[in-house]
């Protein structure tokens, strides 16, 4: 059997951890200068169509607030001031509700598959590094990530990103893979930003029910949904 390219084993990894389509409960909880604040939230993602939608539901001071992705375009509603704000390409890099997250993300505004050239590097027997540098025609902030996947499964390990002076900045791991949604992947993501490799703040982004390839009522991504 022939070996899969590096694309085909990020593509495999992005089906098997995202599938056609996704929805379910999600909690972030946010460690950054010695406050700890968490954030419960209900998602909608549709890879076909490119479109995806998180609305928080605790804490109650945060409850309502919603976002929303068509594509390229992006809006948030924010219940305090009832207004909808347009998040444009240039803010898409900027934290997500405080988190070490980013809007980038949280929605899938960009592609691992898509944006990026795949390379393998040397690595483990048991795992596949790759090597991702962004295409010329790609709006993207980094300028290398480099992806740790375990060949058993084609499931994540690691991710590091590196920003356009080649520092590390940020590091994903992947925890607690178990079966969810009637299918076996990661349920706990850890995001840290890092300076000079030392760690400054993290995000624990955990997954409590997630159901796959379920068709998703087209209201769920329209505009008039970040208000219900």
């Amino acid at each position: 059997m022939a070996e899969p390219t590096a694309r085909q084993v990020v593509d495999q990894m992005e089906q098997k951890t995202r599938g056609t389509t996704s929805q379910g409960l999600m909690e972030i909880q946010i460690d950054r200068d010695r406050v700890h604040r968490s954030l419960l939230m209900e998602i909608w993602d549709e890879s076909a169509t490119d479109r995806a939608f998180i609305r928080v539901l605790k804490p109650e001071r945060d409850r309502g607030t919603a976002f929303l992705k068509v594509k390229t375009n992006m809006w948030q509603y924010v219940p305090s001031i009832n207004k909808e704000i347009k998040i444009e390409g240039s803010l898409l890099q900027d934290s997500w509700m405080g988190s070490d997250f980013t809007n980038d993300d949280l929605m899938r505004a960009t592609s691992i598959v898509d944006d990026y050239e795949q390379a393998f590097l040397p690595s483990g027997a048991d795992e596949y590094k790759i090597q991702l540098i962004p295409k010329p025609t790609a709006a993207v902030v980094w300028s290398k990530i480099i992806l740790v996947v375990r060949k058993s499964d084609v499931l994540p390990v690691q991710e590091d990103f590196y920003d356009h002076k080649g520092r590390l900045k940020k590091r994903m791991k992947y925890f607690d893979i178990k079966n969810m949604g009637g299918r076996v992947i990661p349920t706990r993501y850890e995001m840290s930003s890092l300076e000079n490799g030392q760690q400054v703040s993290k995000t624990t982004l955990i997954f409590h029910r997630i159901s796959f390839n379920q068709a998703i009522p087209a209201f769920v991504f329209s505009k008039a949904n970040l208000r219900k």
